[in-house]
Formats: structure tokens, sequence, C-alpha cells
């Protein structure tokens, strides 16, 4: 009789015994799948969490370098950079970096209004109105609407393929009869002249969710300001090449890498005599805690739960081939040799152990998603109100006019609840380790009795 054959067969004429092993098994197994599910559910809604909050990594001259001469002139102070700009070369080498997912290129510049007119504002003798611009290469990633500043309301947003197009507020809209489709025309406004216009047609229209008070400028407004791409930013300025006066940022797939990415830049070959980083991972740091306090509490329930798990089955186990010492002398007496004594008692444990893990997969659903609900709910409650203090300098705050653009942090919340799957991967990984642990408890357990004489054994059952 085979050894597979003969546990089958000790099963079955022990039913009460394996009825007790194979509700032991489930219950642990049910356990450690409960809290597999709802740690993985808790990793997935914190990277969610994660990439909601972001974070930048932003590519910019370099301030402090020597590349830079002030000059005090009639109209204020003269700025002239002799070093070298940003290029499309030098944010393809950044790309390449892991764990980089998209960018953002920003330029700076100023205009009239040609055939519109912008909201009028506070004067201080401006001869003209006009509106200072950026240009973008996503106005996804841009400042304003990652801050929740601005929303698109209609239309879509820039990308890196457009060419002269521009999004403008739902005010100006209002205050020019303009639409989707429509173009508009504007001028730079800059002292040298001579400059063209240059047509643009709106593609998105966004709507100003940020109070700016009553003090403004015309060019202060944020319902005026004009979004535009680097192409059009080129022939209104009238440059050679597209420039990236205000950097290029660099979003992150996960912001707690953040510094792990910053390193493998720095190692790239670029002009680091002009250039520096800068790391806007103010919000990530802001809900890190609640985030890790989470997963380490579920963490430690699943650990907890395999001590324990273990401890009870190797308890239960022990018991169980101690009580069968006799039968052990007997096969040991009759020429079966130790290895396949173990086998099968190891055969019979597993027997019953792959028919409790797979009832687990049914009766973990209701418990995981019940014991979730509970731990989130907890975690959310102790999250503390998400507070974003405004760095020292303060710059990356700011805005192409120098003022402030708050985060918004409504989307920095811990949510109460969060909907848990079983999935056949921690399935998988429950069996694995239940094979394992079970091997290793049966074979522990066997030890003190496969030790001992068949002789000794038998004289110890007289």
């Amino acid at each position: 009789m085979n050894i597979a054959k003969q546990a089958f067969l000790y099963i079955i004429r022990k039913r009460g015994k394996s009825l007790i092993l194979l509700l032991t098994l489930l219950v642990i197994s049910t356990f450690v799948l409960t809290g597999l599910s709802i740690l993985t559910a808790a990793e997935q809604s914190a990277l969610s969490l994660r990439q909601s909050v972001g974070g930048s990594i932003k590519l910019e001259l370099d301030e402090n370098s020597p590349n830079w001469t002030y000059q005090q002139g009639v109209g204020g102070v003269l700025v002239d950079y002799t070093g070298a700009p940003i290029t499309d070369a030098d944010i393809e080498k950044v790309m390449s970096v892991k764990g980089i997912r998209d960018y953002n290129g920003i330029g700076v510049g100023s205009v009239f209004a040609m055939d519109f007119s912008f909201i009028p504002g506070i004067s201080f003798g401006q001869t003209r109105d006009y509106s200072r611009l950026p240009s973008v290469s996503n106005s996804e990633y841009f400042n304003y609407f990652r801050r929740g500043a601005f929303q698109l309301v209609e239309g879509r947003h820039i990308t890196p393929e457009d060419d002269h197009a521009v999004l403008i507020s739902t005010a100006l809209a209002e205050r020019n009869g303009l639409k989707l489709g429509d173009t508009i025309t504007v001028q730079c406004c800059y002292d040298a002249g001579g400059y063209p216009d240059v047509s643009l047609e709106i593609v998105g229209i966004h709507e100003v969710t940020m109070d700016d008070g009553q003090f403004n400028t015309t060019s202060t407004d944020k319902r005026n300001r004009l979004i535009i791409d680097h192409k059009a930013m080129q022939e209104i300025m009238m440059y050679d090449v597209i420039q990236y006066d205000n950097g290029v940022e660099f979003f992150v797939d996960d912001p707690r890498d953040i510094d792990k990415i910053e390193a493998q830049i720095q190692k790239l070959d670029l002009d680091w005599n002009c250039f520096k980083l800068t790391v806007d991972n103010t919000a990530y740091e802001a809900v890190a805690s609640p985030l890790t306090a989470m997963q380490s509490m579920v963490t430690g329930l699943i650990i907890g739960i395999v001590i324990v798990s273990i401890g009870i089955l190797a308890l239960i186990l022990h018991m169980w081939i101690k009580q069968r010492t006799h039968e052990t002398g007997i096969l040991l007496s009759i020429g079966i040799n130790k290895v396949q004594i173990v086998v099968q008692y190891i055969l019979e444990t597993l027997m019953i152990a792959i028919i409790a893990f797979g009832l687990s997969n049914f009766t973990s659903g209701t418990i995981a998603q019940g014991t979730s609900n509970l731990l989130f709910a907890q975690a959310a409650q102790n999250q503390p109100e998400v507070e974003i203090d405004l760095p020292d300098d303060g710059t990356e705050y700011l805005d192409i006019t120098g003022q402030y653009i708050p985060y918004d942090t409504s989307n920095m919340i811990t949510p109460d609840n969060v909907e848990v799957h079983v999935t056949p991967a921690s399935l998988l990984w429950v069996t694995l380790l239940g094979i394992v642990i079970c091997t290793a408890a049966v074979t522990l357990a066997s030890l003190p009795v496969i030790k001992m004489q068949p002789k000794n054994i038998l004289s110890q059952m007289c």
C-alpha cells in the first residue's frame, strides 16, 4: 500500500480528529488571508493617496551661480544670464530616470490684449493693461491646476503637441463673449517693441476657484491669466528656441521614492554649474505619518496572527503525533522506515490543509471587509488635519506674479473604508506558507517519537 493511500485512509478512519484539524486550519488560514487582503488593500490605498498628493523635482537655473549679473537701470534692476539654458536634450536625460512619469516646462511672458479686453484692476499709472502669462508643456501639471486654484470646466488641457493654443478663465470668456474654438490675439508688452501680433486658439476654459480678494491689478488678477504652449510663447517673445525660464518640473510615480530619484538625477551629465534641483515633497510629508501608521498596524496584525497560528498548530500536531506512539512503533517494527512514516503524517496534514485553504477563500471575504472597515475608520479618525507649511523661501508655492498658491488638501485624507478583495495571489501565498508551516510542524512534532527505538516504543505501551 502506498503512502498517499495510507494517509487518506487514516483521515477517513479518524473523522473526528480530521474535522478538528480542518476547522483549526480553516480558522488560521482565514485570519491570515484576511490580514493579507487588508494589507494589499491598505498598500493600494496608500499608493493611490501618495500619487494623488504627488511629488516633483524641479530643474531650474541656479540664481546663486556666477552666471547672473544684476545692474540698476532707470526702469529697475536689469538681469542678464550668461550660462547654459535648459534644453530639450536635458529634459530627455532626466526623463530617462526610472520613477519619473511626466514633466512640465514653464516659460514666462507678458502680453497686451489686442482684440479682446482683460478684466480691469487697480491702476498704478500703466498706460495700457497687460497680463503676465506662463507657457507650459502640459497644463494638467501646472501648479494652478495641481493645487486646485484652477479647475478645467470646458475643453482640454494643453499638451506638448499643441501649437498656438490657449486656456482662458470663465470670467474672461464671459466678458468677451468667447467660447471653445475661438481665437484671440496678443502681443508682447516688453519695452523693446517690434513684437508681432500672435493668434491663439482657445482649447480649454477654466474656473478660478481660489479667492483672489479685492486688491488686484490687471496683471495679478488670476482671471486674466492666459496659459499657452511653448511654440506660441516662442513666437510672442521672438525667441530663437523654446525658453524654460521658470524651470522644468518632473513628476514622480511615487513621492516616497523622491530622494532616490533626486540622487539619480544628480548623477546625470548636466551643467550643474548653471542648474539646481528643488524637491517639492511637502504634500506627501503632510500625509505620510497616518499612512505609515495604518500600514504598520495591519502588518503587525498579520505577524501576530501568523505567530499565534504557528504556535497553535504546532501544539495540536505535537499532541496528536504523540498519541500515535504505538502506531509508529508497529510501523517501525514491520520494516517501514522513519522517512516514510514522517511523509505519511505530512501528507495527512496537507490533504486536510489544502481543503481548509480552499474554503478560506470564501470565509475570509466577509471577515476581511468588516475588519478593514474598522481599521480604516480608526486610521481616518486619528488622522490630524492636514497642514502644509510654506518653506523658508516659498518659491515653489508662488505663481509667476509672486502670489502664493495654496494647496487644496481635500484629496489628502485617508479613506474611512476601502473595498477589500481576496486575490488569487494572496490565496496562493497563504497556501504555500501553510504548506511550509504544516510540513515543518509535523516534522518537528515527529522527531521525539522517531528518535526512539521500536522496542522502546512498544515497551512504553505495555
